[in-house]
């Protein structure tokens, strides 16, 4: 199952274990599955921050803690700059017949997006945001979803997020969403979908 928060989907974040969460990221798109190895002892993992965090972390917090420790990622001047996210998890449906000798895979779901600056008002960080979100461009107004959490997101401790950096195009306007589709692996919903092949859902730390 997802995880679970408390009343109003709060977590108290003095009294709660964070958890350990690894963030990849790219410019220019999203890795492909397939730079996702099964097994890290056999083949290095793409460049990653490790991060400890909570289920109401959100992608504004995310994009904060990835852009202050690698703040070479972000274009200078930043300002219409987009920065979308996936969940990353492994595949743990029952093979199709005559597939069970494939090896194991991942898939992918759409978390959201947040964009600097842009066309228009923004989103301005939450209280709670502000303890972790004090500074730099992440602490001003977002478009996208910035307040999407990952328990929103249904993330499963042990799940990767990968994070796409956009820069803006070459006439200053907004480089468009990439296709949910793409090279290296399907991308299917999780807990539903595909009749009979459909997986029940996961629980938190077997992912």
């Amino acid at each position: 199952m997802a995880m679970q928060t408390g009343p109003g989907g709060k977590v108290d974040r003095q009294t709660t274990c964070p958890f350990h969460l690894k963030l990849f990221y790219r410019t220019g798109g999203f890795h492909r599955l397939d730079d996702f190895p099964i097994s890290s002892t056999t083949s290095p993992l793409p460049p990653h921050l490790q991060i400890y965090t909570w289920p109401t972390c959100t992608l504004r917090e995310l994009s904060h803690l990835l852009t202050s420790a690698l703040p070479s990622l972000l274009p200078s001047p930043s300002i219409g700059t987009r920065l979308a996210y996936r969940l990353i998890y492994p595949d743990t449906r029952p093979p199709r017949p005559g597939t069970a000798d494939l090896p194991p895979r991942y898939l992918s779901k759409e978390v959201g997006n947040v964009v600097i600056g842009g066309d228009g008002p923004g989103i301005l960080p939450t209280e709670e945001e502000k303890d972790v979100v004090s500074s730099g461009v992440m602490s001003g107004e977002l478009q996208g979803e910035p307040d999407k959490t990952l328990a929103d997101a249904r993330f499963v401790i042990g799940d990767y997020v990968d994070c796409a950096i956009f820069e803006p195009l070459g006439d200053g306007s907004v480089a468009p969403m990439p296709r949910a589709e793409f090279a290296g692996g399907a991308r299917v919903p999780r807990g539903g979908g595909g009749g009979s092949y459909a997986a029940a859902p996961r629980e938190n730390g077997f992912g």
